[in-house]
């Protein structure tokens, strides 16, 4: 008892970096064993509470940041929210974020790009406070991000699928190796049987 107690401040300022440089996110927990898990029934309602746009206001005012700091917080508060409603882990979210390979965009640098053209706007060029801000760009971005997460939940279930299936012995004995690393990469399979 009776000790102190301090605060020591840490640097925050690469939380919401601006949306032109989402290619250095890094997301530490991304292969954490509880990532894969879905969410329970309390922290599903949690991000279905989440408001970005309280949010941004309230850091808008309070700290100033720019826009496009703030746009970083939109994208990821209606990411998390759409990604949770479809059903995906918090691991099958964090891989929209992040790059798998260095030269190639993730997905959400995709999504910012395709809905910054969709309001006839480019990262490369210069964007006013106001179109940052605007309606239609938080429509496009909400438009887009629905679209990929669609396609990530489409790919977590058949995925899991073929997890399932390719455990089953009598789909390991009735299907041929060929047809496994077929189906592994996505493709087909000549659905041969191997005797």
């Amino acid at each position: 008892g009776g000790g102190t107690v301090g605060l020591v401040p840490i640097d925050h300022g690469y939380i919401l970096p601006s949306c032109r440089h989402l290619e250095d996110v890094n997301v530490c927990w991304l292969y954490w064993p509880q990532a894969r898990r879905g969410y329970d029934e309390w922290t599903q309602r949690y991000i279905e509470g989440l408001d970005a746009e309280a949010d941004m206001s309230l850091l808008r005012t309070t700290l100033g940041l720019p826009e496009d700091c703030l746009v970083t917080l939109f994208v990821g508060t209606t990411l998390v929210q759409c990604a949770a409603k479809a059903g995906l882990t918090l691991h099958a979210t964090g891989l929209l974020m992040v790059r798998e390979e260095a030269s190639v965009p993730s997905a959400m640098e995709g999504v910012l790009s395709c809905a910054l053209e969709r309001c006839g706007l480019s990262l490369e060029g210069e964007v006013t406070d106001d179109e940052w801000r605007s309606d239609a760009l938080k429509q496009a971005l909400e438009r887009e991000i629905e679209a990929t997460v669609q396609a990530a939940a489409c790919n977590q279930r058949a995925s899991g699928l073929f997890r399932t299936l390719s455990s089953s012995c009598l789909f390991r004995h009735r299907t041929s190796s060929s047809d496994l690393k077929a189906l592994e990469r996505g493709g087909g399979g000549g659905g041969g049987a191997s005797s």
